[in-house]
């Protein structure tokens, strides 16, 4: 039963990762987008919770991050090792970037010092000002919005597209079975059966998102709650 349940879900980011190295720079060109479509925007909004937001363009610093990180031939390796969900290893990476950046400007753009500075200004100042709950939600919603368009792409190709729009219909928009029915011009008890297939698909593509973040199969329902509280 464990090992038909997991045929469903995708190889984990891990195993992905380590083929497409294997690729050379298209493979690396594949990381980078797929890490940067699931990962941007709670990196973007770490990054303009610091002080360090007046470094650059927030397209621009995550940009540099990602490029300068995930070209590292042990950068997911050490995340592996290092049993954390990869949002937290990338926020915690890029922490570190923004210091880096911070300390590099101060070496080489001595006019942007102010009087009286030294090397051993206070770091704290340039702590985020958000929590962790505020980056878990921003994943959460850009999770959400991934398994959404995976769920939608997984319908559509196996022909079940009036499936997918039944359920937003129904889980959207609030519409009942009913009024869903007579919409499509099929019967009720189909139209139930329509929105179950397509709600398959999203919770398979929801958990597949979670897998790839690092979470254990066996914690994938405490992960789902945890989902939905981050985006209460």
């Amino acid at each position: 039963m464990s090992s038909e349940k997991k045929n469903h879900f995708p190889p984990t980011l891990c195993t992905w990762i380590e083929g497409r190295l294997d690729d050379g720079t298209i493979g690396r060109d594949a990381i980078n987008r797929h890490v940067m479509e699931s990962y941007e925007l709670p990196l973007r909004i770490y990054y303009m919770g610091t002080n360090w937001r007046t470094l650059g363009e927030p397209e621009d610093i995550i940009n540099g991050f990602m490029a300068d990180r995930l070209e590292r031939p042990n950068f997911f390796t050490q995340w592996k090792s290092s049993g954390k969900r990869l949002r937290h290893w990338l926020i915690n990476a890029l922490h570190f970037y923004l210091k880096e950046q911070w300390r590099r400007d101060r070496r080489h753009d001595a006019i942007s010092i102010d009087r009286g500075a030294t090397e051993d200004t206070d770091h704290s100042a340039f702590e985020p000002s958000m929590t962790d709950r505020d980056v878990d939600r921003a994943w959460a919603k850009s999770l959400v919005a991934s398994a959404i368009r995976d769920a939608q792409q997984s319908c559509v190709a196996d022909g079940y597209d009036d499936h997918w729009r039944l359920f937003l219909r129904h889980h959207l928009d609030g519409i009942n079975y009913r009024q869903c029915a007579d919409e499509f011009g099929v019967d009720a008890k189909r139209c139930a059966v329509m929105v179950r297939t397509a709600a398959t698909r999203f919770r398979t593509a929801i958990q597949a998102r979670l897998l790839q973040d690092g979470v254990p199969e066996d914690e994938l329902p405490d992960e789902v709650v945890g989902l939905q509280e981050a985006l209460k």
